[in-house]
């Protein structure tokens, strides 16, 4: 039964690798850049296996192929302008030794700053009145038969 466990944990882990993670920031309360320009913040995390430790085996994580990824999303979007804020990468080799020293787990993330298009940015505006607007909408209503009378 234990055996059974140990590779069907190996295959849902083969399953589940090179998988990259996006996500965007894009509320600021108004508050600008420096060149008082709006910019949303792009965060990419990739996931992937090395062989020995080093070799890379499943998943490119290297930060070149991050920001070459990320890159071409932002630009496909219509951003321009990107920094570079942040960038890692982390080897687990020691998680399940001596497994993990033969197949070693690998995150790399990587976080730029961008320019978002004007599309983007009316996007953006436009959900935040629909959700100004719903939040309006219940903190106006009568509540009265929710809160208790005082008897």
């Amino acid at each position: 039964m234990n055996s059974q466990l140990r590779w069907v944990s190996i295959a849902l882990l083969f399953l589940t690798t090179s998988c990259a993670f996006h996500s965007t920031a894009t509320h600021w309360n108004g508050l600008r850049d420096a060149d008082g320009k709006p910019i949303f913040v792009k965060v990419t995390t990739n996931i992937g296996f090395n062989f020995m430790v080093l070799l890379p085996l499943l998943g490119n994580t290297s930060i070149d192929s991050m920001i070459d990824e990320t890159t071409a999303e932002i630009a496909s979007e219509g951003g321009d302008r990107v920094r570079v804020i942040q960038s890692g990468a982390e080897n687990y080799w020691y998680g399940w030794s001596p497994f993990t020293w033969i197949i070693t787990p690998i995150i790399t993330d990587i976080a730029l700053e961008y320019e978002p298009s004007a599309e983007q940015i009316a996007k953006v505006t436009e959900a935040d009145a629909a959700r100004a607007v719903r939040h309006r909408e219940r903190t106006d209503r009568d509540n009265s038969h929710i809160v208790p009378s005082g008897r």
